[in-house]
């Protein structure tokens, strides 16, 4: 059995190894590809359960090194994005702990240096001119402070999806990756074993540098099992669909780029919450511009979400009813939002169906 593979935590980078023991140091297309796409997936995976799909980050290929098949997938994460990390979220220490062999903790500790100093040169000023004097430094330190966070994160993220595809299936069992949300990074593992199966030329696997390969072909075919669900898992949680204001704090308006980094605002509650808006008639104002953007805009939408774990995820924004005050669109009816979403449930609790009339309505 391949040993506990939590790196040194001076050792951990960004850059996730993933080592072919090939005899002529060359592998087929199809198996980079394949093999590189799981890669992906488990990251978009840990992303969308730990994160909601928060993080802008990119993956991207480094050249192999010359006499080796040695695949290089680099994590990269901008500033703006790192931040949601550790500030807004929820994510599961437990989880990250049995991956990484560090807590949340951990990965953070050298983040408080930054606040203590920031709050010296706050508490230093005896008055206004000479807090204006500490600016320049107090931005600066929220810079480096930034920037950790997001090497932390690149670094973080890396080191799970190493460890989900070099560790024991009763290992990620362990710590309770057969269940819900990580349900999909375990296919993506088993999808990686089967890239290996088909390619006859792949001896063993690893996910180093170095000439250590602690997954024999033997082992592939065990990895490439995919988790068997629960029957009330093959079906995600009904939609729910509410009529929110919003105050955003962080807006997309690229329509194309939602995919990869959404809308971010504070919902009702004043809780962060980050959404798409599927609104066509939004968007055709917005490339006409035709509304009045301000620095701080404000929605009220109708939207929908599926309740997960008790909080609400997937948030999609169907219709944009007023920007900053100004009325652009009436709420759409059951019937309408039966045909973008099928069977539903409204706020009030009651289970919205199609009927005749609301077909006719819509028409």
């Amino acid at each position: 059995m391949p040993k506990d593979t939590s790196w040194d935590f001076d050792r951990q980078t960004n850059t996730l190894f993933i080592h072919f023991d090939v005899e002529e140091h060359h592998i087929k297309l199809d198996t980079f590809i394949h093999t590189a796409d799981s890669a992906r997936r488990i990251i978009a995976s840990l992303d969308e359960a730990l994160f909601g799909s928060s993080l802008n980050y990119e993956l991207v290929v480094l050249p192999p090194e010359e006499g080796t098949f040695l695949q290089k997938l680099q994590v990269i994460i901008p500033i703006a994005a790192g931040l949601v990390l550790f500030l807004d979220s929820d994510t599961p220490a437990g989880f990250i702990e049995g991956l990484t062999g560090k807590p949340p903790s951990e990965w953070a500790k050298d983040l408080g240096k930054f606040g203590q100093q920031t709050a010296n040169l706050v508490f230093e000023a005896t008055d206004v001119d000479e807090l204006e004097a500490h600016l320049p430094d107090i931005n600066a330190l929220a810079h480096d402070h930034a920037e950790l966070l997001c090497r932390m994160s690149e670094r973080m993220l890396t080191a799970m999806t190493r460890n989900i595809l070099e560790r024991e299936t009763e290992q990620l069992k362990s710590i309770g990756m057969e269940e819900g949300p990580f349900l999909e990074a375990l296919d993506a593992r088993a999808d990686f074993y089967s890239a290996c199966i088909d390619d006859g030329d792949v001896r063993r696997v690893g996910f180093t540098p170095d000439d250590d390969f602690p997954i024999p072909r033997s082992s592939f075919t065990g990895r490439a099992q995919k988790p068997v669900r629960k029957e009330n898992e093959e079906d995600p949680p009904e939609w729910e669909v509410a009529i929110e204001s919003i105050n955003v704090t962080s807006p997309n308006w690229v329509e194309e780029d939602q995919r990869l980094r959404q809308w971010k605002g504070k919902d009702a509650n004043r809780r962060d919450c980050y959404f798409v808006i599927e609104d066509a008639e939004f968007w055709r104002l917005v490339k006409r511009k035709d509304l009045q953007v301000e620095v701080w805009d404000s929605l009220k939408v109708q939207w929908a979400y599926r309740v997960v774990d008790g909080k609400a995820k997937q948030r999609r924004v169907l219709r944009v009813l007023e920007f900053n005050g100004t009325l652009l669109a009436t709420p759409l009816s059951p019937g309408a939002i039966n045909a973008i979403l099928g069977s539903h449930t409204s706020t009030n609790g009651a289970k919205a169906e199609p009927t005749l009339f609301d077909w006719q309505k819509d028409s």
